[in-house]
């Protein structure tokens, strides 16, 4: 049988949040998911989109996707707020995902 050794948990990518095995889907997966819904004309706007998947993604992590579009926002815009992503036209929508999305992208790599 097979023991636990002490510290053991910094050197596991479950339990250091690396790997997920509830087969949540990431945020990135989620934005591609949310332009993909505003592209096909199911959802005007970017918060009924990610609003459209919580079957697939829990609370906190459509909050980390608003967030990364509000980070991207503010980058290009100055400040923004949820307002903003909630008024924005279907162009301006996915012209936001897909900057937050290739920001995140260029991060991974």
């Amino acid at each position: 049988m097979l023991q636990e050794q002490p510290g053991l948990e910094r050197h596991n990518p479950v339990a250091m949040g690396l790997i997920v095995m509830n087969h949540q889907i990431t945020v990135l997966q989620l934005l591609k998911r949310a332009r993909a819904l505003v592209d096909a004309g199911q959802h005007a706007g970017i918060i009924d989109a990610i609003s459209a998947l919580k079957a697939e993604a829990n609370g906190p992590k459509r909050d980390q996707a608003y967030y990364a579009l509000l980070e991207t926002a503010s980058e290009s815009r100055g400040e923004a707020d949820m307002t903003a992503l909630s008024s924005a036209s279907r162009d301006a929508a996915m012209a936001l995902l897909d900057a937050t999305i290739k920001r995140m992208t260029q991060r991974l790599h």
